[in-house]
């Protein structure tokens, strides 16, 4: 017993002692935490979707300077993820131009980059053991997990945020006196001139890239840092030390791109938008159509940054007392400033903007780990709830998904669940007795194995919740390539189906159409009075029967759906699996409208 513990405290120290194993291990543990979603999981969200979609698209009419989403002009989106994703897709080649993975690549490369990120330059500000910890934190955090793995612009941001905010710590941090506490684990460390001036190139070439990738994200980013740290100390001499002089007009350089972009769509870059979209599009690709309640940043922020969340009541405890002191002062700033923006004027979704606090978080938290001894005692405002009762945490989170789905996990799905319960409530009895490197140890082990299980088996088993890939699923053996598609307008299904979506109303379909123009009709149940509506008004006749059958749930607009696959080639007919064939004389079920589940 007395050499496993010893096995879980030790092992940090003795692979920060070696900084190619330490990068080694971090990339490998990136890779097994991210791969299994990346490879497995549909397209999940709307807006990697879109993304992907439209640089599919600039691709193939070979203009990256103008990327479109059918007529729609992204003018709050930068071009640098676009850029990113397109040079993925011309190495993927043509034959895998709607496969999401090709789009998605970027975003684990940037994320994993940022995970290494937190641990070189963290290095320099805490210490190799620390700063190894904090970046295993940052990489099985579940809203860092979930960035890797969507093709959208928050994912590839969060490096640029990463290497802009460590270096701006390291700049403050070395700007005063070198100072031993409880709350900071080690001596920053110093360079000459000569290595300042490249942290600070380092710093501006952030800046720039992440305004190509996300806007002003980062910029805003800093800024309310910067504003929380003069609440704090009244001093921002040290500022000079970036360089401004000559690293403003490197970050110019870099982000200038965007708008030229902007410019050679818009003539004005920006012309069109009204003034609250103009500082919407400035805060970032992501956008809400609602605002979201108060407290939305703060809660995603507990709950996405597990299992660093257990500490973070210890963290304050002793950081908010010595914020007189430059890296708590620094930390507290990097999250307390940004929070406000976020609750007070941002209307981006919260699960893709607290990601950039989460390195100074895990910086924080691994300062705590590293000061802890291991007394035998939990550390005062530590974990106060009982280790047994976060199995609560992982279960429930299974629960959901399968009541939700109405689906019983296999078993191996099972063990894996059971194991993940075991290894919460065991990273709770470490910290309940100060063993904190334990912890660590055990609560990145329990976060991994429930993202690869979340992400990489259970979700992606739950075909229902899929209607696009269903769909392809349906069609994959059909010789035909030309598919119309009614009552279904989520992106997904342009990216996988190849839909237009200024094809998707009956009328436009039976109207412009020679006989019935596609040679796969699919329709949703609740649009097919409609679509033989049309195809009678327009002289047509009417639906043949159909050729097979889909069900799923719409899980963007809360809602199932049911369609039909209508092969109108008779010379080369389709075939669809025995999984999809209709019930005979089945009557379509739903309402007979178009409702609001298009």
């Amino acid at each position: 017993m007395v050499e496993r513990r010893r096995s879980l405290t030790d092992g940090w120290a003795a692979l920060a002692s070696r900084p190619q194993a330490a990068s080694m291990a971090l990339l490998l543990l990136c890779l097994a935490v991210y791969l299994p979603g990346f490879v497995r999981l549909p397209a999940v969200d709307r807006t990697e979707a879109i993304y992907a979609e439209t640089t599919r698209d600039m691709v193939a009419r070979g203009d990256w300077s103008d990327p479109r989403y059918g007529s729609t002009v992204h003018q709050y989106r930068p071009i640098g993820t676009f850029w990113a994703q397109a040079l993925s897709r011309s190495v993927a080649g043509e034959a895998n131009a709607r496969d999401i993975r090709v789009y998605r690549l970027p975003s684990l490369i940037f994320v994993t980059l940022a995970v290494l990120s937190v641990f070189w330059l963290g290095t320099l500000i805490i210490g190799a053991e620390a700063a190894l910890i904090a970046a295993a934190l940052f990489a099985v955090a579940p809203l860092t997990v979930l960035v890797s793995q969507l093709a959208i612009a928050e994912g590839l941001s969060l490096l640029p945020a990463t290497i802009a905010m460590l270096t701006l710590a390291w700049f403050y941090v070395t700007a005063g006196p070198p100072v031993a506490s409880e709350a900071l684990a080690s001596h920053p460390r110093r360079f000459s001139a000569r290595g300042e001036t490249w942290l600070a190139l380092l710093f501006w070439t952030a800046v720039g890239a992440g305004m190509l990738i996300n806007a002003l994200l980062v910029p805003i980013l800093i800024v309310s840092t910067l504003a929380a740290l003069f609440a704090f100390d009244r001093n921002f001499s040290w500022l000079k030390r970036l360089r401004p002089l000559f690293g403003v007009p490197i970050a110019l350089a870099i982000a200038a791109p965007w708008l030229l972009v902007r410019a050679h769509q818009d003539g004005t870059p920006f012309a069109g938008l009204s003034w609250p979209e103009f500082l919407a599009a400035l805060g970032g690709a992501q956008d809400m159509k609602l605002r979201a309640f108060p407290g939305t940043f703060a809660l995603a922020l507990l709950l996405g940054f597990l299992p660093g969340t257990a500490l973070l009541g210890v963290v304050f405890k002793r950081f908010w007392p010595a914020r007189d002191q430059r890296l708590p002062s620094f930390l507290l700033a990097w999250v307390i400033g940004y929070l406000i923006y976020l609750e007070a004027l941002s209307s981006k979704p919260g699960t893709y903007m607290v990601q950039t606090m989460f390195p100074a978080l895990a910086l924080a938290v691994a300062s705590v780990v590293v000061s802890e001894a291991g007394h035998g005692k939990r550390p005062e405002g530590g974990l106060i709830v009982w280790p047994t009762a976060l199995a609560a945490i992982p279960l429930a989170a299974f629960a959901a998904v399968y009541g939700f789905a109405n689906e019983t996990p296999d078993i191996v799905t099972a063990v894996l669940i059971a194991i993940i319960a075991a290894l919460f409530i065991w990273s709770g009895r470490l910290i309940h007795e100060g063993l904190l490197r334990g912890w660590a140890t055990i609560g990145v082990a329990a976060l991994g194995l429930f993202a690869i299980t979340l992400l990489g088996f259970v979700l992606p088993s739950i075909d229902k919740i899929w209607p696009s890939a269903e769909l392809k699923r349906a069609v994959a053996a059909c010789p035909a390539h030309n598919i119309d598609l009614v009552g279904f307008r989520e992106p997904s299904s342009r990216l996988l189906l190849g839909v237009s979506p200024d094809r998707q109303a009956p009328e436009a379909i039976a109207s412009e159409i020679s006989g019935y123009g596609a040679k796969l009709l699919i329709v949703e149940d609740r649009w097919s009075n409609r679509m033989n509506m049309a195809l009678t008004t327009s002289s047509k006749p009417p639906l043949p029967s159909p050729s097979g059958c889909v069900s799923a749930y719409n899980v963007m607009r809360g809602c199932p759906v049911h369609f039909r696959i209508y092969d109108l080639n008779a010379a080369q007919p389709c075939e669809i699996p025995a999984d999809f064939a209709c019930v005979p004389d089945a009557a379509p079920t739903g309402p007979q409208k178009s409702g609001n589940c298009d």
